[in-house]
Parts: C-alpha cells; structure tokens; sequence
C-alpha cells in the first residue's frame, strides 16, 4: 500500500493503522450478512425462513450462510432425532452482537421509512415498554456519544499487514440491492456491509479531515474515498465545508445515532477479532474510565441484554 501526498503524490510504503472495527467488518462488512444476522437475532433459524424474509437469491444465501458457519457465527444442527432437517442458530460470537443489533433496530426506529423494515418490537420485559434506549458507559452510566468518547491508537502501534479485501462489485451489488433508492428502509445495514463507508465515518467522528487525509489515514484510494463522501453527504451524514483551498468533511447531527454502533461493532471486534492481541485502539469515556458501553433503558434505566428483551411483532397496518 502507498501514501499519497498533499500533490498527490506517491512517497511510501503505507500500512494502515489497525482497528477493531476493521478486523470486524471483515466478517460482518456485507449488507446480507448483517441482515442474515438480524433474522437470527429473531429467532429465524430454516434456510427458506431466511430466504423469505429477506427475499434474498438461493445462491446468495446459501453462500452467506456457509461464510457465517465458516466464521462460527452461526452452526447447522439437526431439528429434531428423528428429522434430518437441518437449521442455522447463532453461536455465542454471533450472539454477543446484541448491543450492535439494538443499534441498528434503535437507527430505523428513530428514522422511519417502510414500516416493513421494522414488522416487530423489541420489547424490555422488566418494565413493559418498547425500548428506547442510549448507549451509555457502564462504568458511571453517562451517555457514550462522540462528544464524550475519545479514540486513540494503542501504543505501540500496531498495523494491518494482510491486503484489505478487494471492493469487488459483489459488495457494491449488495449495498446497492440493500440500500441504493431505498431512503432509511435499509440504511444501517447496508452501511455496515460498506467497509470504507464505517471507516470514514468512524475517522470523522474523532474529527473533521479533508480527502487526503482521510485517503491517507485509512490508505484507500481517493476516488473511493471521495465517492464514499458523496454516498454519505447524499444520506445527510456528513457536511462538506471549504476552509481555504481545502473541502473540510465532518459528520452532521444525524451520524450520530450511528456512532454506538460502530462502538459495539468494534468492542465485538476485541472480544472476536484481534487473534489474541490486545486492542489496536484506546476508547476512553469522559469520566476517564475504558469505555464499556451497553444500551440503558430510557424508561426504567435499566440495562438492556438478551435476557431481559422479547421480539413482538407488530400489529398489522389499518
């Protein structure tokens, strides 16, 4: 890989920084993984029960599910001792997604599209409501938003030494088929299944950076960077500003309901990810603590995990 200069200008060898949320979306960097994914989290477990949720091609979803069972997200077992059916359920890695899918169910609900996207609730069982939630630090319960997080590299630093995966049309495919004319129905999982987009957006969210820099920090190409803004300044996430003779990216109010999830997906990218190094990044909460963040309940306060929220579907449509 090579850095560009300021001319544009190849100068040297260049590996990118590390980072858990890369690490992680090397598994989960794909629109139909993560929505494979959603379906388990509800209890979806047949190979025609994905497929007709998600109206997705045979070919596509069987492909899907092997990667998944391959990265021991999901495992096949038999249904019953007397059938030889075959199911999909999630392993304890796919499972400690929790906080990542509550993120993305949380993004929909807050900016609604197709009710179709969202056809069920997330209910928390100790108080009876609907969740509505923020993410929080748990070690003093304050929000944990841009503002109040701080993200910098491990010392000593480490680097990614494998080649980044190619951005082959079979992902641009599947953002497009995901996310592309669809407005909010599936903006937060097509954005995670767009690697370079989480990327970008996860540098501006530790502060505003021109193309160059960005194409520099994250050694991506300026032309996918500078597409990948446009992709996102069209979703009204990030603003284009001059300063001088430079445009000036930075994520707008909206990016923020973004932000716990790439936390979560990264925090999984530790546990998961990092081949039993530490963590490539530092990501500290105001009150001075590693962050550990979680969803807090903004009706009882109490915090939201697996054992204590239900999957209702919602009531049909008058």
């Amino acid at each position: 890989m090579t850095r560009q200069d300021s001319t544009g200008q190849i100068t040297e060898a260049f590996q990118p920084r590390a980072t858990s949320l890369r690490r992680a979306l090397a598994i989960l960097g794909d629109p139909w993984t993560m929505l494979i994914l959603k379906e388990a989290f509800n209890g979806q477990r047949r190979f025609g029960g994905f497929q007709r949720a998600l109206n997705i091609p045979r070919q596509t979803l069987s492909l899907r599910l092997a990667a998944l069972c391959r990265d021991q997200m999901l495992y096949r077992r038999h249904v019953s001792a007397e059938h030889a059916t075959l199911e999909y359920a999630p392993t304890a890695k796919a499972l400690d997604l929790d906080q990542a899918m509550y993120a993305v169910w949380l993004w929909h609900q807050a900016n609604p599209g197709d009710r179709d996207v969202l056809p069920f609730d997330i209910v928390h069982r100790d108080c009876g409501h609907v969740i509505g939630a923020t993410f929080s630090c748990q070690r003093c319960g304050g929000a944990a938003g841009s503002a109040s997080v701080s993200i910098r590299p491990s010392e000593p630093p480490q680097f990614d030494t494998e080649p980044r995966p190619r951005l082959s049309r079979r992902n641009d495919a599947a953002f497009s088929a995901a996310g592309s004319g669809a407005g909010d129905q599936m903006l937060a999982a097509s954005l995670v299944g767009d690697i370079p987009c989480n990327e970008i957006l996860w540098l501006l969210f530790q502060g505003p950076r021109n193309l160059l820099a960005i194409a520099g920090e994250l050694a991506l190409g300026v032309s996918v960077v500078r597409g990948r803004l446009d992709k996102l300044r069209a979703l009204g996430l990030v603003h284009e500003e001059r300063q001088g003779r430079w445009l000036i990216y930075s994520v707008l109010p909206r990016a923020e309901g973004f932000f716990p999830l790439l936390l979560a997906i990264s925090a999984w990218g530790d546990r998961w990810c990092n081949a039993g190094q530490p963590p490539p990044e530092v990501i500290v909460h105001e009150c001075g603590e590693l962050l550990a963040g979680r969803h807090v309940c903004n009706h009882c306060g109490g915090w939201l995990g697996r054992g204590n929220l239900a999957v209702r579907p919602r009531a049909p449509r008058r």
